[in-house]
């Protein structure tokens, strides 16, 4: 089958059957693959497209419109779940590990409303987003490396982890640096 997840030749990693270069990011990861047919279909909000959330976190763009995200002095604005009052810290937002990308002030309200994994989301506006690692899930082989095992969980993964080549990601992770709460 085209495409397939599979063993590395070697033995050591994850690897697609016909692996092109677009399937691994700079540091190695190699990413899930989804169809893509833009402007096709209805918008599911309960999942992300990998490569569209990649680019656009990346590029730092907005998560609903693709187009610039807010940026003022304060930095860019993102939509972020607050940890639980009993857990949550004065500077909670700092250091803060996030899948959303940002949005520009027009689009939040969008987001808002529709997106099912925000539960009373703060404002956070942050100067120095920087690339942390990936979200995904781990495999491993299994019958002599006859096939894959999926982990039951997904998780996160930090760039330069030992464990990356049974890594397949599916979301870049930024950690949100330099903070200040809007709202």
């Amino acid at each position: 089958m085209r495409g397939a997840l599979t063993i590395r030749p070697d033995g050591t990693g994850l690897a697609y059957r016909e692996e092109t270069p677009r399937d691994r990011d700079r540091h190695g990861v190699l990413w899930a693959r989804l169809i893509e047919a833009p402007g096709e279909g209805r918008p599911n909000y309960r999942a992300l497209h990998s490569y569209r959330q990649r680019h656009v976190m990346f590029h730092r763009l907005c998560q609903v419109c693709g187009g610039p995200a807010s940026r003022t002095a304060e930095g860019w604005l993102f939509l972020v779940q607050p940890p639980p009052p009993a857990e949550r810290l004065a500077n909670w937002s700092e250091g803060a590990l996030s899948t959303k990308p940002p949005v520009c002030e027009p689009c939040a309200t969008l987001a808002l409303r529709y997106c099912p994994h925000l539960k009373d989301p703060v404002f956070v506006r942050s100067r120095k987003p920087r690339v942390w690692g990936a979200f995904g899930g781990f495999f491993t082989p299994a019958d002599g490396g006859r096939r894959l095992v999926p982990a039951p969980d997904d998780g996160y993964l930090p760039y330069g982890h030992p464990s990356a080549n049974w890594f397949l990601a599916s979301q870049l992770v930024i950690e949100l640096t330099r903070c200040t709460l809007t709202r």
